[in-house]
């Protein structure tokens, strides 16, 4: 017998990074003339307000993450069109030995779902990526109106497992705070390092506070879910 009927995943950074080299032959970045660290201090200005759903086109997405800076449309709209395209080959790039994973979970009869923070660029190509078919159930705080950490987006998923927090397990490499959010709600939580320990080495350990286990691939997973009561 299954400690757990459920696997709830993040998505960025846990089953696809996005930030991979292999992603950024043309990005967002390079369009506009900013290194990653200068972007995404404008990306993070009202995050919530796409992130709900407030947004619903990616070039006024990309108008207002750049609000205030010197770019032309053509920029913004070209800089919009290339952070559509790394975020969807970073979907349709996801490793074959994830979507392997998501596979054996379900054959083994634990419901499989993914919850995740995201803009309209983030789900833009969603429908058509490998990924889309894996999932029992998917949230997006785009189509929820709330986000991770808030208690509200884990009960929407809860409610749609048909599942207490008992039973789940949540996975993510913990940004927006969605360890600690989790642990909230009672589910337990594992803290995934394979991608962020790449990109996020310093963040790690803080993580590990907010975390009932630790994994450094995402398929050690299977070890936590199917460990017998």
């Amino acid at each position: 017998m299954n400690n757990f009927r459920a696997v709830i995943f993040d998505l960025f950074y846990t089953l696809i990074n996005p930030l991979a080299p292999r992603y950024m032959n043309e990005n967002e970045y390079q369009v506009l003339g900013m290194t990653g660290e200068e972007f995404e201090k404008y990306n993070a200005r009202d995050y919530s307000v796409r992130a709900c759903g407030g947004i619903k086109d990616p070039y006024e997405m990309c108008a207002h993450i750049l609000r205030g800076l010197p770019f032309s449309r053509e920029i913004i709209r070209k800089a919009a069109g290339a952070r559509l395209e790394r975020i969807r080959r970073g979907l349709f790039g996801i490793e074959e030995k994830n979507l392997a994973l998501l596979r054996r979970l379900r054959e083994a009869g634990v419901k499989t779902a993914l919850l995740s923070n995201a803009d309209i660029a983030d789900i833009w190509h969603w429908k058509d990526c490998p990924l889309s078919a894996c999932f029992d159930e998917t949230v997006f705080s785009f189509y929820a109106g709330c986000l991770k950490p808030d208690p509200q987006i884990y009960r929407i998923v809860l409610d749609k497992l048909g599942l207490p927090p008992s039973a789940c397990l949540y996975v993510g490499d913990g940004g927006h705070s969605e360890l600690k959010g989790a642990q909230e709600v009672d589910m337990t939580t594992v803290l995934t390092t394979e991608y962020i320990v790449n990109l996020w080495p310093q963040k790690i350990p803080v993580l590990i506070g907010q975390s009932d286990h630790v994994i450094t691939k995402i398929e050690d997973i299977e070890r936590i879910a199917f460990n017998p009561q």
